[in-house]
């Protein structure tokens, strides 16, 4: 409506209003004239990589306004008092549409900024915007679009740098000027301001979010005030798990240019105080109030007021999907986020009133995990009030919410002060108060990483104090795992000197190896000299004696820790004095897979592995079952995926440890999962000889497992030669133990304030619903074991752009789903000596599939625009390689 006006006059005055000489060096405004702009500012939702068939969404703005002083500081006229008047204002589409899909045809959008209408003040200091005075009657939206104007109104004159406060917040805003020609630009990702934001802690499974902000304005030849300018600003919000997940939002396209300028009749007062007090009483006729505010933008608290989800509603629409049975599917986790982010908007009376509906008994479960999963202050007291740890019985779903908050993204203050009680309380069973400081650990660990402060707060001090007194006063075996294991989580530094004590001197073999795994996820800066010397002592038992998978353990912990040559040649030369063959044969298989997989020490390893003083038939000639095998589960543009299986045994051939890790490697960062099972004492199956030192070890099978750095309880399937016992006359060990849950994986939100003063939510919400068993099945006839661990899952990935505006919903969605199950088997045949062993490592078919999905409506209209476009891709299912020896193995079993 005006936008050929604008095109030419600006053509026109911009060559008129530069002969124009005023008094002012700098920005000012001459209160004997009246300046009249248009405006205009737009933004525009999308993905990343936008197709040309792509319907685009999002939200215009136009505007004519009038620009009046009302003061000038006698002491400097760049100090002025400045009035804004509204002619015209009005939405728009930001793209061609059909009549017929075009929620913007509707009379009701001329009074979507109804509001806009009314004046306000402000104070213009060299270029600046200090104190800004409006109509309390103002919606917020409209207020928001006006600080948009003002932003675009603040520049400097002369080259330099300078903190500006604009819609944004404080930002750090540079200036190039040439002539009448300034270049303005703002690094965004200094703007400080006050809207909640958080991420996940593991960037593997973050987000990364970049954004540009840049102004170019020309001034009339006095360099007095704005002739023209023109501001784009763009963020992107990429998944790093997957980067074509991705969108982008063109926000702040803004347009500011002169109309024309007149002469009125000056309203110019004496001081400051009197032409605000004139501005007042003026507006007071019409019944007006002026408040002072921020330039900041602010949330409209309707934003969602047609979009609000309801908790109750959604729960009862997706039921189905999250029940037990459906676990592991597609649909739940769908329903999941969906649950969760309904949660998120619930308070505690409705989320209260939820959990005690009749018609929610058999889903309580997930609705647990969607608790867990919401993180607010409402959802953590409801969950908390739901369990009782005081009980012996029906402890299922105490273990469920604390899995659920131990994989928080980024929890509160509140919820450590209410672990913490809970930890220090009488918990009725020994399992739960496991679980509960092995969530406690994991919380610490992500409220330390959020916020380097958060790790001095009183709680997390009384939390690491706790972990301290419990470590030194352990003193069965049961309480030195509980207590390594609370410090695996937690993943403090600080507790190094425990674990080595741990290491070298507990009682418990058990504890040995768990305190030199658990010294595994420390950074290698963390793990000094004296953390290799005292792995050095246990390898090479200078002191005591060891079985051989903490020796294994310790010399892994030197391999991967930096070593010295030295460390390197020491290890090698005692490969042919070692008593146990299976021990030395794995430490080389595992040397020969760093080397292979080009991990940092590979360069000392090759050197010392090409020197013949070291690499000799002595010290290469080793032979047995036990492995170390890296290979590839998938590789892709942006990301790949890796499987690492060790497999340790006893001379007599019986397994002893194996553990798979899985690892996705995403730009230079990854996320690590790991299953292990541990075995001992199983040589009186086949009448066969323990090893050196194991000769006293309980017979026992069990299993322990980690995802994304959190360490869940480990099962056991039977300790003690009488448990065994009656499981393999039983046949197996029941219905299959293990994990399953729904899970936040990636949990990111930013509220994105453009400079043109509307706002936009950014979403990413990636979950996964899982499903880890594991089953032992023994056969006493056949004389044969299976082991069969099944880590089955469902993962979806959305990402979400939602325009914050009662006025109208404007949202893109990005989003990707898929499911799978990875099947780990070891079936041991001791029918004769040596027993046989064969492993399997297997994932079915699976569909990743990316589904884009666009909605726009204005408020009150009948008409929306929905687009959606759907891609799959098929992924054949394979049986992964492994070590050249478990084939031989697997074909001799087969053949016999």
């Amino acid at each position: 409506f005006y936008l050929v006006a604008f095109l030419f006059r600006c053509i026109f005055k911009s060559t008129l209003l530069a002969l124009v000489k005023l008094s002012s060096s700098g920005l000012y405004y001459d209160g004997a004239n009246m300046y009249r702009y248009s405006y205009e500012a737009e933004v525009t939702l999308n993905e990343a990589d936008l197709m040309t068939e792509d319907k685009t969404t999002g939200l215009k703005v136009g505007a004519v306004f009038q620009l009046s002083s009302r003061w000038t500081n006698p002491n400097n006229n760049l100090d002025q008092i400045i009035e804004m008047q509204f002619e015209e204002a009005e939405i728009f589409n930001v793209s061609d549409r059909r009549k017929k899909d075009n929620s913007f045809y509707s009379t009701r959008r001329s009074k979507a900024l109804r509001s806009i209408s009314k004046p306000l003040i402000f104070r213009w200091t060299n270029g600046q915007i200090s104190e800004l005075y409006v109509n309390s009657a103002e919606t917020v939206t409209s207020l928001n679009v006006k600080r948009g104007m003002l932003g675009l109104l603040q520049l400097q004159t002369h080259t330099g740098q300078r903190k500006e406060d604009d819609p944004s917040g404080s930002c750090l805003v540079s200036y190039v000027t040439d002539g009448t020609e300034v270049q303005k630009i703002k690094d965004v990702s200094s703007c400080v301001n006050k809207e909640e934001r958080y991420t996940s802690m593991n960037k593997a499974l973050g987000v990364t979010s970049a954004a540009t902000s840049r102004a170019i304005y020309t001034l009339s030849g006095d360099l007095s005030h704005i002739l023209f300018a023109v501001a784009m600003e763009s963020h992107s919000v990429r998944v790093n798990v997957k980067q074509d997940i991705s969108l982008y939002i063109v926000g702040s396209r803004q347009k500011l240019g002169l109309l024309d300028y007149s002469q009125q009749t000056a309203k110019v007062s004496k001081t400051k105080e009197e032409a605000l007090k004139k501005f007042a009483t003026e507006q007071k006729k019409d019944g007006a109030k002026y408040v002072k505010h921020s330039i900041v933008s602010e949330r409209d608290v309707r934003d969602c007021a047609e979009g609000c989800l309801n908790i109750i509603e959604v729960v009862d629409q997706f039921h189905d999907d999250l029940t037990k049975e459906n676990m592991a599917n597609t649909s739940s986790v769908q329903a999941y986020i969906t649950a969760v982010r309904a949660a998120r908007q619930a308070d505690q009376k409705t989320l209260s009133k939820l959990m005690k509906l009749k018609t929610n008994e058999d889903i309580k479960f997930t609705l647990i995990d969607v608790l867990a999963a919401a993180q607010t202050r409402a959802a953590l007291s409801v969950l908390m009030k739901e369990l009782d740890f005081a009980s012996t019985e029906n402890t299922g779903y105490i273990e469920r919410a604390l899995t659920g908050i131990a994989f928080s993204s980024h929890p509160s203050e509140a919820a450590l002060i209410e672990l913490t009680a809970v930890f220090k309380q009488k918990i009725g069973s020994d399992k739960v108060r496991e679980t509960v400081g092995l969530t406690l650990g994991a919380v610490l660990n992500k409220f330390c990483n959020t916020k380097a402060e958060n790790c001095e707060s009183k709680v997390a001090q009384e939390i690491r104090n706790l972990i301290k007194r419990g470590l030194k006063e352990a003193k069965t075996e049961d309480e030195e795992t509980m207590y390594i294991q609370f410090v695996r989580n937690s993943g403090q530094p600080e507790f190094i000197e425990h674990l080595l004590k741990f290491a070298e001197f507990s009682e418990f073999p058990l504890v040995h190896h768990l305190a030199i795994s658990t010294l595994n996820i420390y950074d290698v800066q963390h793990l000094d000299n004296k953390v290799k010397k005292a792995m050095g002592r246990i390898f090479h038992q200078n002191k005591l004696k060891y079985e051989s998978t903490v020796r294994s353990a310790a010399a892994n912990l030197i391999l991967v820790a930096n070593p010295s040559e030295r460390e390197v040649q020491n290890i090698i030369m005692s490969l042919s004095y070692l008593k146990s063959r299976e021990l030395a044969n794995f430490i080389l298989a595992r040397i020969n897979d760093l080397i292979k997989t080009g991990h940092p020490s590979r360069d000392v390893l090759v050197k010392v592995m090409t020197n013949s003083k070291y690499s000799n038939y002595w010290t290469l000639a080793q032979s047995g079952m036990a492995s170390a095998f890296t290979g590839y589960l998938h590789r892709f543009s942006d990301s790949s995926g890796t499987y690492a299986l060790f497999m340790e045994y006893s001379n007599a051939g019986m397994m002893r440890r194996t553990e798979l890790h899985l690892f996705s490697h995403i730009n230079n960062t990854q996320f690590h999962s790991q299953l292990g099972i541990v075995a001992q004492g199983l040589e009186g199956l086949t009448g066969s000889t323990p090893d050196e030192g194991e000769e006293e070890l309980d017979s026992m099978v069990g299993m322990a497992s980690s995802m994304m750095g959190v360490k869940l309880r480990p099962l056991t399937f039977f300790r003690g030669y009488s448990n065994m016992m009656s499981l393999i006359w039983s046949g197996s060990s029941g219905d299959p133990t293990g994990v399953e849950a729904m899970l936040m994986l990636t949990d990111y939100l930013q509220h994105v304030l453009l400079s043109s003063g509307l706002r936009v939510k950014a979403e990413v919400m990636g979950a996964i619903s899982t499903k880890i068993t594991a089953e032992i099945t023994f056969s006493l006839w056949n004389r044969n074991v299976e082991i069969v661990t099944t880590n089955g899952g469902a993962l979806s990935v959305q990402c979400r752009l939602t325009l914050e505006s009662p006025m109208i919903r404007a949202s893109v969605r990005n989003a990707l789903d898929t499911q799978s199950a990875l099947e780990f088997s070891v079936f041991t045949d001791f029918s004769s000596l040596p027993p046989k062993s064969c492993m399997r490592l297997s994932y079915p078919s699976l569909t990743f599939v990316e589904t884009l999905r666009k909605f726009e409506k204005v408020r009150g209209s009948e008409k929306k625009l929905l687009a959606m476009r759907r891609q799959q891709t098929n992924v054949q299912g394979i049986t992964l390689p492994l070590h050249q020896g478990n084939s031989e193995m697997c074909g001799k079993i087969l053949t016999t």
